[in-house]
């Protein structure tokens, strides 16, 4: 990577130490989990100035949200005009056109702010992906809001879905690489709690080698213990390597795949994003950088109404989109 100094912030107290200018464009999607406007009321709170507001309103999720609880409903929050994006997560093409549509607010030199929380992983790719094709844009704020823990079903860790029904593993739209009839396959999934993902994913893609890499340090540490459980089928297999990473970090992700990559040249690399978002932010950045690497996903038929509980630390990570 050309550029080794990066910065990520602890969003705590007042925000203006980290936000010192107005705010021209926030993005984010609504969702019912706690963290969902986390960071956009605590802007608002410290009187940040933010000129427009984008939400998605992802089909699959508006009639589930509470909407009688004040805390869900992000117009009781939002006093300014919002710009809504009624879509579908299964119809990204519609919401990026309707984003492409936007132009007048999506200019090089604003400060946009892009919040990850709530955006199913494809989707906040192909928003930075575009976000900097479309509209030239190179520096870009994106914030994360930690959930304060997972929702395991009967407590029982393997019980743990964030999706259901069947699924079918793609390669996500404008990141899938290209390979060379010649070169090594290898695959590299960042865990999360779906353990039967990452089986699947493997048995899919059937790499000459796959790397797993698992969240160290996690939010709290028993999230390492818990990811190395529920993919025990494949971090106890001898013939697949393990590697750790930050949860919270996704320029030490970058670092890591970038070491993965020097370490395996002629080499076709497939990363399956399943760990947490930061870490999928790293991965995104990654094959940015590197077009050659393919990006595969599960899509599945859909996703859960809720899988976290309350929020924990907010980041602010400041993105550097090199130009082509």
């Amino acid at each position: 990577m050309k550029q080794t100094i990066y910065q990520m912030d602890l969003l705590t107290g007042k925000y203006g130490g980290v936000f010192k200018t107005d705010i021209d464009t926030f993005i984010l999607a609504a969702g019912s989990d706690y963290r969902a406007y986390e960071v956009l009321r605590n802007l608002i709170e410290n009187g940040i100035n933010i000129k427009n507001i984008i939400v998605f309103n992802f089909d699959e999720r508006v009639s589930q949200l509470e909407m009688d609880d004040t805390y869900f409903d992000y117009k009781n929050i939002i006093k300014i005009k919002i710009d809504e994006i009624d879509c579908s997560i299964m119809n990204p093409h519609s919401a990026l056109k309707q984003i492409c549509d936007r132009e007048y607010i999506l200019e090089k030199t604003k400060q946009i702010v892009l919040d990850i929380s709530c955006f199913t992983k494809p989707y906040f790719f192909y928003i930075i992906k575009l976000l900097k094709e479309r509209f030239n844009i190179l520096d870009l704020s994106v914030v994360y809001t930690e959930p304060q823990s997972y929702l395991f079903p009967k407590g029982v860790f393997n019980y743990y879905h964030s999706s259901t029904g069947p699924l079918s593993i793609l390669e996500i739209p404008g990141f899938s690489g290209y390979e060379v009839r010649d070169d090594k396959r290898i695959l590299i999934i960042l865990l999360g709690f779906d353990g039967d993902l990452s089986k699947e994913i493997n048995e899919d893609i059937s790499p000459k080698e796959t790397v797993v890499v698992n969240s160290f340090p996690g939010y709290i540490p028993k999230f390492k213990d818990i990811s190395l459980i529920v993919n025990e089928k494949l971090t106890t297999n001898k013939n697949i390597k393990l590697a750790y990473s930050k949860a919270n970090n996704p320029f030490e992700v970058f670092n890591l795949l970038e070491h993965i990559q020097i370490n395996n040249k002629n080499s076709f690399i497939n990363i399956a994003p399943l760990g947490t978002k930061p870490m999928a932010l790293g991965a995104c950045l990654f094959a940015m950088y590197y077009p050659k690497v393919r990006i595969v996903y599960p899509f599945p038929q859909a996703y859960k109404k809720v899988t976290t509980d309350k929020c924990w630390n907010s980041w602010q990570y400041k993105i550097h989109l090199f130009p082509d």
